[in-house]
Formats: structure tokens, sequence, C-alpha cells
């Protein structure tokens, strides 16, 4: 059974303390209408009674009867009053009478009647000091009845503690059934979290939900089988990643080893200087194919979308192709800029900043000398476009697909890369909530990469957008 400590936060006690707040608030309008119905319609029947018996004894003096007779019956009506409202009746000094006839002459008087300032008069009841008052006529007499308030609220408080003991006497009670009701209730919530402990802490296998009749536990059950699912998702795509990665990281490093050992070995300058040579350049492939990698990496700890902090993708675009500005002079390859002079977008700028260099990198790498390359960014009602276009030798339809995978290459490739650059792209726009499209590059031929990306809500300045 669930019993939590009371220094910290439960759902048991949340419902246990609801529940009785739910009861005492019933409680407490029962507890006003039955004073209501005592004060008010009891009270009523009370008064009701009391002219019953001024009626009664205004027959019985009336009557033709003997005197004796006559004492007799008034002593037993008397005496029988009340014995319906209360276990004790009103004492001797609590009910007294006066009987007058016609000429008002005093035939009976009761050795309790009160002295009053003003007699009742007329047939309603009516409070006069501690007494209430009540007068009937007959055909020959007037009886007036004076019944002491103490008996009145002596009367009262009898029918409430009647009424209410039962509802007081019903809180622990209910208190205890609700706790025992409520920690078997609970119970499947304890067998869940038996469940979750129990089990291995590299198991990605999903839950088997034990009461599949619990309707409340089936989202519950739902959302950890996600979550396992998809931490199995990602610690298969990085057992994977790890895999590629160091099947990748082992040729540039064996390379380098044996450099290294030629190197050494190596007898003239002429031969050392070339080997050299051969060594930074592996070396720079092994730094570049890291840094792609530390990059990933740091896109795939991303858990959700990027902040949505304003930049200028227009700015961006410029600078990334200033950067490149020097290898494309080397191979006489021509960089143009077209579009906007501002596009205001929403995310991670050095995200951003990857994309394109990653892009540019890729274009110039496979484009031969003398080509050109062209980055567009335009502006739409609901979006922004960004493209980098080539008119290289392009990549055919049916791998366009795949080049967006991890480690993929062209088969029969002849220039070098990591394999690496078009998922990093795949992956910020992924998280900038883009979409990416490989098509057709410049004037038909090449490769077209146009990628697009939500607008921001208002513009640069309203945003302090973050200078390019």
């Amino acid at each position: 059974m669930i019993i939590p400590s009371l220094a910290r936060r439960s759902l048991y006690r949340r419902l246990l303390w609801t529940s009785l707040s739910t009861i005492l608030a019933v409680w407490l309008v029962l507890f006003a209408w039955f004073y209501w119905e005592v004060t008010r319609v009891g009270s009523g029947y009370l008064d009701g009674d009391l002219r019953g018996l001024a009626r009664t004894l205004a027959t019985v003096y009336s009557a033709d009867i003997k005197e004796s007779e006559r004492a007799r019956v008034v002593d037993q009506l008397i005496g029988q009053f009340g014995h319906g409202y209360s276990e004790r009746p009103p004492a001797k000094n609590e009910l007294a009478y006066r009987i007058v006839d016609k000429r008002q002459r005093l035939l009976a008087v009761s050795g309790a009647w009160p002295e009053l300032e003003q007699p009742p008069s007329g047939g309603a009841p009516a409070n006069q000091g501690r007494w209430r008052m009540l007068t009937a006529s007959g055909d020959e007499v007037r009886v007036q009845l004076a019944i002491a308030r103490s008996f009145v609220q002596r009367v009262q408080a009898e029918i409430l503690i009647f009424f209410l003991l039962p509802l007081i006497a019903a809180v622990p009670i209910i208190m205890l059934l609700l706790r025992v009701g409520y920690g078997r209730a609970l119970q499947p919530l304890a067998t869940l979290a038996t469940t979750i402990t129990s089990r291995d802490v590299q198991s990605t296998a999903p839950l088997a939900c034990a009461d599949p009749e619990y309707q409340e536990l089936r989202p519950v059950f739902n959302s950890v089988n996600e979550l396992l699912s998809r931490l199995a998702t990602f610690r298969e795509g990085e057992q994977r990643f790890f895999a590629d990665a160091a099947h990748e990281l082992r040729t540039p490093l064996a390379a380098i080893g044996a450099q290294v050992h030629l190197l050494a070995r190596a007898e003239s300058e002429q031969e050392r200087a070339a080997l050299a040579a051969m060594l930074d350049v592996s070396i720079g492939r092994s730094g570049e194919l890291v840094g792609k990698l530390l990059t990933l990496s740091r896109l795939d700890a991303e858990s959700a979308r990027v902040l949505p902090l304003a930049f200028d993708l227009a700015a961006l675009a410029r600078a990334a192709l200033a950067r490149q500005v020097p290898r494309a002079m080397e191979r006489d390859i021509t960089l143009a800029y077209d579009g906007a002079q501002t596009a205001a977008c929403c995310g991670d700028a050095s995200a951003m900043d990857s994309l394109l260099d990653n892009l540019l990198d890729n274009a110039i790498r496979y484009c031969p000398d003398g080509a050109s390359i062209n980055v567009e960014v335009s502006e739409s009602f609901s979006n922004l476009r960004l493209a980098v276009l080539d008119d290289g030798p392009g990549i055919a339809p049916q791998w366009r697909e795949q080049v967006l995978k991890r480690f993929v290459r062209l088969p029969d490739n002849t220039v070098t890369g990591s394999g690496l650059g078009l998922a990093i792209v795949k992956r910020v726009v992924e998280l900038h909530g883009g979409s990416l499209l490989l098509t057709d590059g410049l004037h038909g031929n090449g490769l077209g990469v146009e990628i697009r990306l939500p607008r921001c809500a208002a513009p640069l300045a309203e945003r302090g957008a973050r200078p390019a």
C-alpha cells in the first residue's frame, strides 16, 4: 500500500485531501440545511402543535363536564405535550396556560404563568422575553399558552445533535476507508515504479503493461515506451556513428603513420620534402574530418529546436562567400551572390555558418577549374529561400537522397572528402524546422541545394538581431 511521507508531495495525499474537502463541503451544506430545517420548519411544527393544544384546551373548557374530569384531561394534555420533540418534556415552569371566558373572567391559570406587559391577543405566535406566546379562541373561552424559549432551544439542539452525530461519527470511518481504498487503488503506480526501477539500465525494450485495463496508466506506458524507443534509436545511431567515425579515421591515421615512417627513412632532401608535403595534406584531411565529426556530434546533441535568436541570413551568406574567395581564386572559380540585402532568420547563426561553409566547400571541392558558384537568398510571405547552385558535375537523381546520409560517397569519385558535409547541412535544416531539396544547378547543369526556412515573426531591428 502506498503511504507517502508527509514531507513529500504525493498524489495519494492530494486525492485524500481532495476527497475529504469535498465530503466536508457536502457536510457543511447538510449542516446548514438541517439548521434551517430545525430553526425554521421545526419551529413551525412546534407552533402548530401549540396551536392545536390551545384549541383542544378551549374545547375542553367549553364542554359541559365535571371540573374534576376537566382538570384531569387538562393535566393529561399538558403532560403529553412535547414528547414528540424531546426526550424530556417541558417542565412545569416551561409550559404555562391561562384561560378566560368571553367576559375576560379567569377560568384557570397555571402556577408558572408569567406576568406579561401585553398578553397576546391574536392567533400568531410571538416572543415576549423568555417566552413564546400563542392565543386560541373557542366558542366560549380564550386560551393563552406560553412555552419557555429554553425548551424550544433545547428541542432544536436535540434535533441537530440527532442528525449531526452520525455525520460526525462517519468522518473518521470515511477517512479510514479512503486511506485504505486509495492505497489499493494506487497500487498499480507502485507496480509501475517497481517495474521501471528493476529494469537493466542498458535495456531499451518496451515496458510490458501489467495492468492494461487501467486506462489512466496507458499514457504513462506509451510515453515511457516512446522514450525508450527514441533512446534505442539514438543509441543505435550513436553506435553506428562511432563505428563509421572509427572506420573513417583509420585510413588517414594509417596513412599518416606510414608517411611518418617513410619520412624517417628518407635519404634525400627532395624525398623528405615530398613526404612532408604528403604528410601535411593527410594531417589536414584528418583535421577536417575530426572537425566535421565534432560539428555533427554537437548538432546531434540538440534535443529540440534551436533558440529563436534573430540574425541576418543574407549577411551570413555574403560573409561565407568572402571566406571562400582565396580557394576559389586558386582554381579560377567564380563566386557570386544574388538576393536580398537583408533577410531576417531565427535560429542558431553559428550552425547556419557551418551549413554555408559545408555547402561552399563541397561546391568548390567537386567543381572543375573555371566553374561558377552562385548563392541566392530570397524572401517570400511564409519562408526564406537559400540556394547554392553550381555548374559542376552534379549528382545523379538516383543518388541525391543517399548523399544526405553520413559517410556516403558517390561511386567512381576521385575527389577526396569526408562524406559528412551534406549530412551536416541536413541536420542544421532539421533543427531550424526547414526543408532541403537537391536539384539541378546553374542552367540545368551541376548541383543545386535549395533550403527553405521559416521567417521571423518580427523585423531584425525589433528583435535585436545579431550583427553579422
